[in-house]
């Protein structure tokens, strides 16, 4: 064999691998809509408290920046995926086994739904959640619900929302 052979031959995996890494499988997104009977602060914790209470280790270590908008009466939760929540460090971080962690309902935090509309950098959620739950009073005994995000957790998300309107 030459010299360039002995060289290329191990190589060839190595670029193979390398040039298949960039093929990967694109996650999908989903956008559901609909309208549900109840009203947006008792949906919202009962979502949260079934998907902390999920079995799927994914969902159930999902943590959440829960938002209200008295001007529009609405609720938000966005939900992000393990340590990527603003505000998490090592003394609150579920992958600490030392941390303190509180697993109660996370208390909304009133906000001005106009002023979300004025900021250009994504309306103060940080671009890596998992997915953004919005449901709003329609009338005194409905709601209308919009979820945008990841598909699995997108889905586990309604499936629970629909459990809660169910109820």
């Amino acid at each position: 064999m030459s010299k360039c052979s002995i060289i290329l031959i191990p190589l060839l995996p190595t670029l193979f691998v390398t040039g298949c890494a960039g093929l990967g499988l694109k996650e999908t997104r989903e956008t559901y809509g609909a309208k549900f009977t109840g009203t947006h602060p008792v949906l919202a914790r009962c979502v949260l408290n079934e998907l902390r209470s999920d079995s799927r280790w994914l969902i159930r270590g999902l943590q959440y920046d829960v938002r209200t908008y008295r001007d529009m009466e609405a609720t938000e939760i966005y939900a992000y995926p393990r340590d990527t929540l603003p505000g998490t460090y090592a003394r609150n971080s579920p992958e600490n086994p030392d941390a303190v962690i509180s697993y109660s309902y996370t208390t909304p935090q009133p906000k001005v739904y106009a002023s979300r509309q004025d900021t250009s950098a994504g309306h103060g959620a940080y671009p890596n959640y998992s997915f953004d739950l919005m449901l709003k009073r329609t009338d005194n005994a409905t709601v209308v619900a919009n979820i945008n995000g990841k598909k699995y957790e997108s889905d586990a998300a309604w499936d629970a929302l629909k459990a809660c309107a169910a109820r």
